[in-house]
């Protein structure tokens, strides 16, 4: 299933829970309610919504076909589909996230709209923008956070 079939079977809510998922599911409640303040932050900041944000190409690791969490992201997305909401081992992302995405958990990120794994970022193979980052980044779980 591609990133267009995908936005066009599911909403915005739904696209936000698989996307943290996918990108934080073994992270701390802090670290997931981080990562859904970012892509919150960059659907604000683009106007386009929740899954353009998403699925946006090369944004999210996990959407990328090559990544090793697509494969589970599409078998989420197949039981989202067929109806069935109530996956119990994602009982806080879902938690997380609806109350992300409703606003009544504030964000922690200071407005971030990027953020790479801690490992990465240390690392010699991070991206150009991160070597000399505009702000101060600051660290939630295992990932490193980047002001706007």
């Amino acid at each position: 299933m591609t990133n267009e079939q995908i936005k066009k079977q599911l909403n915005d809510f739904e696209v936000l829970f698989l996307t943290v998922v996918g990108e934080a599911r073994g992270e701390p409640v802090e670290g997931q309610i981080a990562v859904a303040n970012v892509i919150m932050n960059r659907a604000k900041k683009s106007k386009k919504g929740v899954k353009d944000a998403c699925l946006a190409h090369k944004q999210f690791s996990c959407w990328n076909t090559n990544d090793s969490n697509r494969l589970l992201l599409e078998r989420l997305t197949d039981e989202i589909m067929r109806g069935h909401h109530n996956f119990e081992f994602y009982r806080q992302i879902q938690y997380v996230v609806g109350g992300v995405y409703e606003g009544k958990i504030n964000d922690n990120t200071k407005k971030s709209l990027n953020y790479m794994t801690t490992k990465l970022f240390r690392s010699d193979d991070r991206p150009d923008w991160a070597k000399i980052p505009s702000t101060e980044p600051f660290e939630i779980g295992n990932h490193t956070f980047f002001t706007a």
